[in-house]
């Protein structure tokens, strides 16, 4: 069976996908890592044309993570009660941008709408903010410009 996005023109589907791609909104995308290539749902939080500025959604806190303070204190809880596309209460790991290439993410939804699967609460937001601003780990450019995404 052909994805969704198959049946749709491309005239119509990709400027809803670019409206939705606003900060807050949880995409459920393949990620190429190092080591491997997996799909993961990424939370944007700032548009950096030609690139979203993203942070990952983990299940769990990765035990090097939790054993180094400045960076467990840049993990932000996300609850499945507030969160429908969420089965299990997760963590949005708020030390570490993932840039994702602007027109790859929009092919890619272009390709499974699915994929755009919620936003995070108003809540969840503020928590990002205030994350990343102890985050030692992200320039102050960038920190400013997620901050200003994420509060406004």
């Amino acid at each position: 069976m052909s994805p969704l996005g198959e049946h749709f023109p491309a005239e119509l589907l990709r400027p809803r996908i670019e409206a939705a791609l606003k900060p807050g909104c949880v995409v459920k995308l393949l990620v190429k890592f190092p080591e491997k290539t997996k799909e993961k749902f990424l939370v944007l939080v700032a548009d950096d044309d030609p690139e979203y500025l993203t942070f990952i959604v983990n299940s769990n806190i990765n035990p090097f993570i939790a054993n180094k303070p400045h960076l467990l204190q840049c993990q932000v809880a996300i609850d499945a009660a507030s969160h429908n596309f969420l089965d299990h209460d997760s963590h949005i790991a708020c030390h570490d941008v993932l840039p994702m290439k602007r027109e790859e993410v929009i092919k890619s939804l272009m390709t499974n709408p699915a994929g755009i699967i919620g936003n995070v609460s108003p809540d969840v937001r503020g928590q990002i903010a205030a994350a990343v601003k102890f985050a030692k780990t992200i320039d102050k450019d960038k920190k400013n410009r997620i901050i200003a995404a994420m509060v406004g």
